[in-house]
């Protein structure tokens, strides 16, 4: 599917360092934005009954790591392959999502063959936490598989295609193969994070045929790829991307989407959802549908002649 014949999948790897800093709340907006223009993927999380926020950035390479210790302070370490693969009791929150899907944070067999007995009917998604973003708990993943299952209510089984782009941990494309699609691409820039993709991917037994995960930039994937006849486009395009990242993928969109197909866009904060929907209408997609979970907003809409 993609015009890169550099975009291959890529085998695990178990060496991992991780650099991390702790920043004050008022100032977690400001470190967001610095990292992104940095050009790394990385994971933040709130320090229990503090002020405090924890930013890291994991890499299979050290050099990344200490560069940014360099330019910001803060800490690195290697982690050890136990360490990012924690053991979860059945106590790990369960999200539902519509009457759908049934997604998890516990990879214990036990808790998981019950999930499946007492929800006929459903799926069920199982991310513990790893060193890809999206477990389904963070509000911008869960706001993306509502809107994904809300948009593909009404699909014909099997007859429409899905566009991951950045598709981290793969829980979306994952979710959209279960929920009907015959065939998904999900598109990845950080070679960690795709690597953890693949193995979840496995893991939920999705056929090999179904999803191809691609090593690439989603900005340069789209700038390069060919869309021009009916059976390239997409019916769904999900992007849960960083709003500059969104912004910089809109006007390839509308090439990508087919006539009534629709687009799910989330990452971005309540204070940008203005340049996030200015982007879109800019090339005549109409956001329409929005779910917002603290700071975080989630949206959907369609091409505004559809």
């Amino acid at each position: 599917m993609s015009s890169n014949p550099d975009s291959q999948p890529l085998n695990p790897s178990t060496q991992v360092f991780r650099w991390s800093k702790s920043v004050e709340d008022a100032d977690v907006d400001w470190w967001e934005t610095e990292l992104t223009v940095e050009g790394v993927s990385f994971v933040s999380e709130k320090i229990a009954n503090r002020k405090r926020w924890k930013f890291m950035v994991y890499d299979p390479t050290r050099e990344l790591c200490e560069g940014l210790k360099t330019k910001f302070g803060g800490g690195v370490a290697e982690i050890r392959d136990q360490e990012w693969k924690p053991a979860l009791d059945g106590g790990a929150g369960v999200i539902r999502v519509r009457n759908r899907l049934i997604v998890t944070e516990s990879g214990e067999a036990d808790f998981l063959k019950t999930l499946h007995e007492e929800n006929p009917g459903r799926d069920v998604l199982s991310f513990p936490p790893q060193l890809a973003f999206g477990t389904g708990f963070h509000p911008t993943t869960a706001g993306c598989l509502r809107l994904l299952v809300d948009a593909t209510r009404d699909l014909p089984e099997g007859e429409w295609k899905t566009l991951d782009l950045g598709c981290g941990s793969g829980i979306l494309a994952i979710a959209a193969e279960k929920l009907g699609s015959g065939e998904i691409t999900a598109i990845e820039f950080d070679e960690l994070a795709l690597r953890v993709a693949i193995k979840n991917a496995k893991l939920h037994d999705v056929d090999e045929s179904k999803i191809n995960f691609l090593g690439d930039d989603a900005v340069d994937w789209l700038d390069h790829s060919d869309f021009s006849k009916p059976e390239q486009k997409y019916e769904i395009v999900a992007a849960n991307l960083f709003s500059s990242l969104l912004v910089a993928i809109m006007p390839n969109v509308p090439r990508c989407l087919t006539e009534g197909g629709t687009v799910i866009l989330s990452g971005f904060l309540t204070s940008q959802t203005k340049e996030v929907f200015e982007a879109a209408q800019s090339v005549g997609i109409h956001l329409d549908k929005f779910l917002r979970r603290g700071k975080w907003v989630a949206a959907a809409g369609k091409m505004a002649d559809s």
